[in-house]
């Protein structure tokens, strides 16, 4: 697997396979430094041009099985105070493909289930327990966002999502995050209506170039994705894990995301 990593990884920046000596140890202090100070980790050119080819290209080819939703949700999740929420409801538009369309020889695949891969971001995230998932559907995906398609403002219902920029959108499709906006209590406050609608410019603006790699503590900071613009469309890998081991997702999840409960008989 360390061979097999060299062609996925770019082990020269990053020495993910030694994080002992003085690079290993300057870099997992970087990341854990980022994330501290605006729950933000970026990554880039974590992985390589060959890998990314290859992805794109078994992405292409797979386009077919993939499936479009598009919705409105609350901002603020489903634990907040009910007063005023429907005022905030946001769009979330894109395609997603599924775990189980990808080849066993695929790189994407090699990436995620890499044990060592999965040990790296366990020790930037500082987790005592962090596993990757067992779901053969959601466990990794894929999400494509083309002309007109967003993912408005919103808090994730947990901490440490692990993204990887496959392709850059050509026009819009940026990420915009507003640091520890979380207030940690059940009621709104003004900051994180203001962002909502608009009027707050207190927030940042993450360039993700394909290739970089992007650890979030989703549920201490408010992010979006605007909507994306005419041309090259934005594709992403999204990267599940849990702190116990043989975790699974719900059938409804799986259902919202790629319109099927089953995964997909190997032949």
């Amino acid at each position: 697997m360390p061979q097999e990593l060299s062609t996925i990884i770019n082990l020269e920046r990053y020495p993910i396979l030694n994080l002992q000596d003085h690079k290993g140890i300057r870099v997992l202090q970087n990341c854990q430094n980022q994330l501290a100070e605006n729950s933000l980790c970026l990554l880039p050119q974590f992985v390589t041009n060959q890998f990314i080819y290859e992805v794109l290209k078994e992405i292409r080819e797979n386009k077919s099985e993939a499936f479009y939703r598009e919705h409105w949700r609350s901002a603020f999740g489903t634990g907040r105070s009910a007063v005023g929420l429907d005022a905030f409801k946001t769009r979330a538009s894109m395609t997603s493909m599924a775990f189980d369309i990808f080849s066993e020889t695929s790189k994407l695949r090699a990436l995620y289930e890499s044990e060592l891969f999965t040990q790296f971001l366990k020790k930037v995230l500082k987790k005592d327990s962090f596993f990757q998932c067992a779901d053969p559907m959601v466990s990794c995906i894929v999400t494509i966002c083309n002309e007109n398609d967003e993912l408005g403002w919103h808090y994730d219902p947990n901490d440490g999502v692990v993204t990887l920029m496959l392709q850059k959108s050509a026009s819009g499709g940026e990420f915009e995050f507003a640091p520890n906006s979380h207030p940690n209590e059940k009621f709104l406050n003004e900051y994180e209506k203001a962002i909502v609608s608009g009027v707050q410019e207190n927030t940042i603006l993450a360039d993700q170039e394909a290739g970089t790699l992007a650890i979030f503590n989703g549920s201490q900071a408010l992010h979006r994705v605007s909507k994306v613009g005419k041309g090259q469309e934005r594709v992403m890998a999204i990267f599940s894990y849990s702190d116990t081991p043989g975790y699974m997702f719900r059938e409804d999840v799986r259902q919202n995301f790629f319109g099927r409960k089953n995964a997909k008989m190997k032949l």
